[in-house]
């Protein structure tokens, strides 16, 4: 025996609740799905494609902040940082709290990338709303200066 998929299900509520005990249960799949579907628009996705994506496959929930932490991760490894900041602002306007973790996730993408600006703009901007970043936050972005040659910029962190 084995869990229909979605498609499967006759009757509407059925299918949606089905759909949502296995979005509960198996969030990691989800997560692929979703975060390869970013992947897919590319280096220079903007806010509005990436809503969209998020639209489809959270519909209006917010992402608890673990999965969004994730999710920037995965995004960070396949991509600029321009992308990551749009994800950022998604994420805040569906009212997810950031955090120090997500900071930290969102700048060590900026380190990978090279893209020392945006890695202190991060920093910047999750300072000015009182997030509260420590060592790691910092040194990813000290880290992303010393890749981008800005070692004066790396000193004055």
């Amino acid at each position: 025996w084995k869990w229909p998929l979605c498609q499967d299900v006759g009757p509407q509520w059925w299918r949606r609740w089905l759909c949502a005990c296995q979005a509960q249960c198996c969030p990691l799949v989800m997560l692929d799905e979703l975060s390869r579907e970013l992947e897919g628009l590319g280096r220079d996705a903007n806010a509005a494609q990436i809503g969209t994506i998020l639209d489809r496959h959270l519909g209006g929930s917010v992402p608890d902040s673990r999965a969004a932490c994730s999710l920037l991760s995965k995004l960070g490894r396949s991509t600029r940082a321009s992308p990551l900041v749009n994800l950022l602002g998604c994420l805040q306007q569906r009212n997810l709290e950031l955090d120090s973790y997500h900071a930290g996730a969102a700048i060590s993408a900026c380190r990978s990338s090279c893209e020392w600006g945006t890695a202190l703009d991060i920093l910047q901007r999750m300072g000015a709303q009182h997030v509260e970043l420590g060592t790691i936050q910092y040194n990813a972005a000290i880290s992303a200066c010393e890749k981008g040659g800005q070692w004066a910029k790396a000193l004055g962190l």
